[in-house]
């Protein structure tokens, strides 16, 4: 009998986050403000293309943490239950109830 955790698939949400973080970076990428264009209502217009960015920014920081903390609590839930499934195993109660 063994204890099995799913690091794999925290893995696997890990690096579907930082995908998820790199397309919304590409996507920041592209809301450059055009300085040279004076037209009514433009500067209303920059200040809301850099506030996007800044959002984007963001957003995409938060997804990448959060996808490390969900890796980082599997990883630390691995360990956890390694530990105890050898503490199981060593233990005679564990033995005889394999």
């Amino acid at each position: 009998m063994s204890v099995k955790s799913s690091i794999t698939v925290a893995g696997s949400v890990s690096a579907s986050f930082s995908k998820s973080a790199s397309a919304l970076n590409s996507i920041n990428a592209s809301t450059s403000v055009a300085s040279r264009t004076n037209v009514a209502g433009n500067e209303r217009a920059k200040t809301s293309t850099v506030n996007y960015g800044k959002g984007l920014k963001q957003l995409s920081t938060s997804i990448v943490s959060a996808g490390d903390a969900i890796h980082s609590v599997a990883k630390d839930f691995a360990t956890i239950d390694q530990q105890a499934s050898k503490q199981f195993q060593s233990n005679s109660l564990g033995n005889w109830l394999k």
